[in-house]
């Protein structure tokens, strides 16, 4: 079984179709590159993969379960998620206090989503009383 495979989606935008017949595999462990020039469609790929766009025709499987239907949150919960290149993040804020406005999620839910975030991503909880914009680039892009 693989970790994830792409099989034949179709995406729009409204009317307008703007990816065909896309498919991809990738195995546990393998490392994978998207490339294209501008506009080919590697957002778009990627943004329909995690569910925030859903795909007209084809199916998206995670770990041999059809996921091209879930919503963008039962996704991302699954593991599965897009983090954009660029860091935007508060940088005069700390480590949790930008975990904090990201977590969108009602008080009694917030301290279990920080333990989840910090099981995963150790370091962020290492730094979490240090200034954002103090962090390297990678650890910025772990926090976005």
């Amino acid at each position: 079984m693989s970790l994830l495979e792409v099989d034949s989606i179709d995406v729009a935008y409204g009317n307008v179709q703007v990816l065909w017949d896309v498919s991809l595999t990738v195995e546990e462990g393998e490392t994978v590159a998207l490339l294209g020039a501008n506009g080919a469609g590697k957002t778009t790929t990627l943004k329909t993969i995690c569910g925030d766009l859903a795909p007209m025709d084809g199916e998206i499987r995670y770990k041999g379960e059809s996921i091209g239907d879930l919503p963008h949150e039962e996704v991302v919960a699954k593991g599965v998620a897009h983090v954009p290149e660029g860091r935007e993040v508060f940088t005069e804020s700390t480590v949790r206090e930008n975990l904090e406005l990201g977590a969108y999620l009602e008080c009694s839910r917030l301290k279990e989503r920080l333990e989840d975030i910090y099981d995963i991503f150790p370091r962020l909880e290492e730094r979490s009383n240090q200034q954002a914009g103090t962090l390297s680039g990678g650890e910025q892009q772990m926090l976005a």
